[in-house]
């Protein structure tokens, strides 16, 4: 008896260490998998676009296409649809039609019986309206009294209302000067900016291929648009060509992208900008 239950304190032991290696297994696999993304953006008059989103060797996908219409598709275990936007719609469909036959039955019932009801109503009609004249006498003299009431009190309020505002103002602006200018929080600003930084040179493409061919009626509004993407030219100079036609009138993008996301970087980042923002410190009152 006593060799029953080892075994069975031993088979229950075994399948919770499982389960426990099985959960921090799975914990583990999405912090440090990658979520990773691509993209093709191609615009020629009428947009085609294409995103996919996938994690684990696309073990769970999420597609997103834009042509003629918006697609959404989410799969999980590689095969089985979880998400599809068209079937919403046609269950959405479904739901209106039951509605609108529903309504025309309770239409028909309404009517019916509004039939029986309205010789009741135009006898009582009379004696509910002459109760209504005398009480809305009433109403205009009470309104007329609490109206001068009123008056008076909205003005001093106004005012009071002015001057509390362009305190509030100056208070406010009082609060940002003392949060940029103090040392100690101008040292955890430039932390957290620097580590939003990173995190968002984590998470943009890590490679951008294409073109950007483009031109206008006035050539100087083609250079004007020049000037400003020759910005970003050290980002895309290696794969990414900007095209300008200055004697065309063309708008054509041909735009493929990849990138990543660790959420367990994400994570690290969210928890050091947490801390620091409770290191900031406000301007004593």
């Amino acid at each position: 008896m006593i060799g029953v239950l080892l075994t069975a304190l031993k088979i229950i032991g075994i399948v919770i260490l499982a389960i426990i290696a099985l959960a921090l297994l799975i914990i583990l696999m999405v912090l440090f998998i990658p979520i990773r993304y691509r993209g093709k953006i191609y615009f020629k008059e009428v947009p085609d676009i294409a995103l996919s989103v996938t994690w684990f060797f696309k073990f769970l996908s999420l597609n997103i296409t834009y042509k003629d219409g918006l697609d959404i598709i989410g799969k999980a275990g590689w095969l089985f649809k979880v998400y599809s936007n068209h079937d919403d719609d046609t269950d959405t469909n479904k739901e209106i039609e039951d509605y609108e036959s529903k309504v025309e039955e309770t239409v028909d019932t309404v009517n019916e019986n509004k039939k029986d009801d309205i010789t009741l109503e135009n006898t009582k009609k009379v004696d509910v309206l002459e109760v209504d004249n005398k009480i809305k006498e009433l109403d205009k003299q009470e309104k007329k009294q609490s109206k001068k009431k009123k008056s008076k009190s909205n003005k001093k309020k106004s005012s009071a209302k002015k001057e509390s505002k362009l305190d509030k103002l100056v208070n406010k602006a009082k609060d940002i000067h003392y949060l940029l200018t103090e040392e100690e929080n101008k040292k955890t600003l430039l932390l957290m900016l620097e580590k939003t930084k990173n995190l968002l040179v984590h998470i943009l493409p890590k490679k951008i291929v294409g073109f950007f061919k483009f031109g206008f009626d006035d050539p100087s509004t083609t250079g004007q648009v020049l000037e400003a993407v020759a910005i970003f030219y050290p980002l895309y100079r290696d794969d990414f060509k900007i095209v300008p036609m200055f004697y065309d009138e063309i708008i054509e993008v041909d735009i493929s992208f990849k990138g990543r996301l660790r959420v367990f970087y994400a994570l690290y980042i969210g928890l050091i900008l947490w801390l620091n923002k409770k290191k900031i410190k406000t301007r004593p009152q």
